[in-house]
């Protein structure tokens, strides 16, 4: 009798334990979920980029750099991600032939534009100012997530096919992409307008 009863306040106290781990173990992951999630919350952001000279750009070519500088242009301190070059590039953004160049100017009252800089005939205007991506303005110094790159026409098409797009026209040569964290919009030239397509979202 002694022996059942040893054996059932055994069987008590291990259940006992078992109850005190799991309920532990809930408790701990609990609080753990609860420490990440304060954790990303406060996570700080990213701080907004500087702008910097167009003669920080040295891989530029010389009288590009000397017009954006005469205009009083600006650029984001960021030349490139990886092996994309960003801000000031080259392109073939008339035709699939001609070898053009873009920029973004951040003018001095944080007002931004961009520039084309064409290689031979000018099918589009020099200065893109229409469109979302480039109505902003920005503080004294900075740049915020803004970005210029070429849009190569397998990038285009790619974003025309996931995202969709009302324009029709046939892609042929690179385009001008311009956004920043949350988006962008892509300026390409078609009989003698840039019509803004689908970037990416």
């Amino acid at each position: 009798m002694r022996e059942a009863m040893e054996a059932a306040k055994t069987t008590t106290k291990k259940a006992t334990v078992v109850r005190f781990t799991k309920r532990n173990q809930v408790v701990w992951l609990l609080a753990l979920f609860l420490i990440s999630t304060a954790t990303a919350q406060q996570s700080p952001l990213p701080p907004p980029q500087k702008r910097v000279s167009p003669d920080a750009y040295g891989r530029a070519p010389v009288a590009i750099r000397a017009a954006l500088k005469k205009q009083q242009c600006e650029l984001p301190e960021t030349q490139h991600w990886d092996e994309t070059q960003l801000n000031i590039v080259q392109g073939h953004f008339g035709n699939s032939t001609q070898n053009d160049w873009a920029a973004i100017c951040i003018a001095p009252d944080g007002s931004m534009r961009a520039l084309v800089f064409w290689g031979k005939s000018a099918p589009c205007p020099a200065e893109i100012r229409h469109g979302w991506s480039v109505k902003g303005h920005f503080p004294p110094g900075q740049a915020g997530s803004l970005y210029l790159l070429k849009a190569p026409p397998s990038q285009i098409t790619a974003y025309r096919e996931f995202f969709g797009d009302s324009h029709t026209n046939p892609i042929l040569h690179d385009g001008v992409e311009i956004g920043g964290d949350e988006a962008s919009l892509i300026y390409y030239c078609h009989k003698g307008r840039w019509l803004e397509l689908a970037g990416n979202d």
